[in-house]
């Protein structure tokens, strides 16, 4: 496995200029490989010993981490004669009756994604030089440059600005090749071009989980597909009921229970959760626990007596909201807002039948108001790993961007 190294180039397929950067960086994750996280679409995809179901976040140089995904930042495209290699090692261990091809690693643009269809940009995924590698590669001899690899048209009229370029790998959408053995696993991607002259590369590695988590992540499956992440608001108006905007918007898994194979199908939802704010908390004389106080910005909480309404002190805290660098005091979030009442999470199967069918979960909906301060917002929105002890710590996480001009 090829280790990362300061490389001097000019990937023209991708529209992308890597002069003088260096792609080194620490032993967790370096290079282009950002972080390996959780599928967004299943619930227990990085268990001990059960399947591997994830996302791999790409990076570059000048734009790393969470920076990656703003739309105005390209992605990486498939050089002209090249290939991309994905590789997975460490306790990712073949599922070898699942071969390795399109039906268990997708292209995605942007997070929550835009998925980059194979058939309408011809790209195609074949086994590399051993059992745990792929190699995606385009049909075209010209390759597939960044800028065209684009959302789908409908989504394209309703972003204002759109992410171009790969920027995820999905592994496992369809089938998943591998499963989780031992304490931990690692990814390596590697841009080849036509000459064989590696033009970018990068590891990461995760850790597996000793057991099952809720699970929260980004989530697109509302608002015809438009990218909710990167948003612009001005101050003193509110993501998600501003004209022009939508809510942030989140997949909500429960605690997956069972075998491998049945947490690998675990579908249920967390319905009748929501976001209540700081300042909503304030209001109604309630201290945030000292346990909790990294949740700044506000609390998680499931409705437990089924009255539609969310009270802390009654009901379940499941998580909460970390403010970020600027501080709960420059913007409130909180559910959205419908008719003077929050909007709970609701079942994917209620909003849309076949998704619901085929991923399951809930979505929940947050609005965000921003203050009189400009600049980048960053909440962060985390369920415990134990609901039940309000020392357990995070279990899984999300950071939104949201811009304030």
């Amino acid at each position: 496995m090829p280790k990362s190294r300061a490389v001097v180039i000019y990937f023209a397929s991708a529209g992308l200029l890597l002069a003088g950067l260096s792609v080194a960086g620490s032993a967790a994750a370096d290079g282009i490989v950002a972080k390996v996280v959780n599928s967004p679409l299943n619930a227990a995809g990085l268990v001990k010993g059960g399947y591997a179901a994830l996302n791999i976040y790409l990076q570059r140089p000048d734009a790393r981490g969470i920076d990656f995904f703003n739309p105005h930042v390209p992605g990486y495209g498939i050089p002209a004669g090249g290939r991309i290699e994905v590789e997975l090692g460490g306790g990712f261990t073949r599922n070898a009756g699942v071969p390795l091809g399109l039906n268990s690693v997708h292209m995605v643009s942007g997070t929550p994604q835009h998925g980059l269809s194979s058939k309408k940009y011809g790209y195609l995924a074949r086994p590399g030089a051993n059992d745990n590698t792929y190699i995606v590669y385009a049909k075209s001899k010209d390759g597939i440059p960044a800028e065209k690899l684009l959302p789908r048209a409908s989504v394209a009229k309703l972003d204002p600005v759109m992410n171009s370029g790969l920027k995820v790998f999905h592994m496992g959408l369809g089938a998943i090749a591998f499963t989780n053995q031992g304490i931990k696993g690692s990814v390596s991607v590697r841009i080849i071009d036509g000459d064989g002259r590696l033009l970018g590369s990068g590891t990461a590695e995760v850790n597996f989980w000793d057991a099952p988590r809720a699970q929260i992540h980004p989530n697109n499956f509302l608002h015809k597909g438009r990218n909710h992440n990167w948003q612009r608001i001005r101050t003193g108006e509110t993501l998600g009921k501003t004209a022009g905007t939508v809510p942030m918007t989140f997949m909500l898994f429960d605690k997956p229970v069972g075998t491998a194979a049945e947490i690998n199908k675990f579908k249920k939802g967390i319905a009748g959760a929501g976001v209540m704010s700081a300042k909503q908390l304030a209001g109604m004389g309630y201290k945030i626990p000292k346990a909790l106080s990294r949740y700044d910005a506000g609390l998680i909480v499931r409705d437990t007596d089924g009255n539609g309404k969310l009270d802390a002190a009654k009901d379940q805290i499941i998580g909460g909201v970390s403010a970020g660098p600027t501080g709960a005091s420059t913007y409130e979030v909180r559910s959205l807002v419908l008719n003077g009442a929050p909007l709970l999470s609701q079942l994917v199967a209620t909003l849309s039948p076949k998704r619901g069918k085929r991923f399951g979960g809930a979505i929940m909906q947050v609005q965000l108001q921003a203050g009189v301060q400009k600049g980048t917002l960053r909440p962060t929105f985390a369920l415990l790993n134990d609901p039940d002890d309000l020392n357990s710590g995070d279990g899984t996480s999300y950071t939104y961007t949201v811009i304030v001009e």
